[in-house]
């Protein structure tokens, strides 16, 4: 999928302008043009009521502050600013889908989660309603992605998680995460696993590991860019703990799957990866849910 289109999704906080920074990066290497959105969630905006005039006002001044903040960049394809009033995640959701954004940018912390006690409500939302992928900034993009985790299930999904992932940053290199739940005593009693596979000989952790190269060989990829890991443990944990161990720069992967990957994005477990993870993060949907595929 070709990327003409990036949806930076702003709240004016220091991580929304990380996004932007990121937003610009990428969209000068894919030779893009960059949607800016403002969602107004103001909570007294709800619970008292404001006159038209005083709405008006609050929105003409937030235009003012976005045209300061894109004049202050030297990137200049920014196709649109817009400014609009709702929940965060659906308004950003439905402006990706109308206006035929390939990629959304949004921030880790800011207004908009300043009600929650850890990250995870907005991001979740946007990630789990969005029909194209979402990239999460945690960190000041004064980096490349150098090393990418991609936490994978085997599935059809995550091969195009996969594939997007190689196709957006070939000059990383890339890191196949396959964990076991430990609990999962239909192919391991507890005894014949680790909290690592360090053993490749060892049979069982070689049936995985031919089946993550057959898996590999499916994906459209360059494999020598490739090394494989197998964990057993809590997903959230293990992927965690990984990105660190490996010293990610960004971690991605699919948000729906058959398999036990998809409480990747449910509940708890998605907000404590989201909330704990230290690295920027790339969600990838089902390429059937790239509706505005344009390459």
């Amino acid at each position: 999928m070709i990327l003409k289109n990036l949806l930076i999704a702003s709240d004016f906080s220091k991580h929304a302008d990380w996004a932007l920074q990121r937003a610009i990066d990428l969209a000068k290497s894919n030779q893009a043009k960059i949607h800016f959105l403002h969602v107004i969630t103001s909570p007294l905006s709800r619970i008292v009521p404001s006159s038209d005039m005083e709405l008006l006002s609050e929105k003409k001044e937030i235009e003012e502050q976005i045209l300061k903040k894109l004049k202050d960049n030297t990137y200049k394809p920014f196709t649109n600013a817009a400014v609009v009033w709702g929940r965060a995640s659906e308004e950003i959701v439905r402006y990706s889908d109308e206006n035929h954004c390939e990629l959304i940018v949004v921030g880790a912390h800011g207004r908009y989660y300043i009600n929650e006690y850890v990250l995870g409500t907005t991001s979740s939302s946007v990630i789990s309603q969005s029909h194209v992928p979402v990239l999460l900034i945690k960190k000041e993009p004064d980096f490349a992605y150098n090393r990418i985790v991609i936490a994978t299930d085997l599935t059809e999904a995550s091969k195009e998680t996969v594939q997007f992932t190689f196709n957006r940053f070939p000059k990383a290199i890339f890191q196949l995460l396959h964990i076991i739940n430990i609990h999962n005593q239909q192919f391991f009693n507890p005894t014949d696993i680790s909290e690592e596979f360090v053993d490749p000989k060892q049979p069982k952790t070689k049936s995985i590991f031919e089946k993550l190269d057959d898996f590999l060989n499916q994906c459209q990829v360059d494999k020598s860019k490739f090394e494989k890991k197998i964990m057993g443990g809590y997903y959230a944990d293990c992927i965690i703990r990984q990105t660190q161990k490996w010293n990610a720069d960004l971690l991605a992967f699919g948000t729906q799957s058959k398999s036990r990957l998809h409480y990747l994005l449910m509940g708890s477990v998605a907000k404590r990866i989201l909330h704990l993870s230290t690295v920027d993060m790339l969600a990838i949907p089902p390429k059937t849910d790239f509706k505005h595929d344009h390459s």
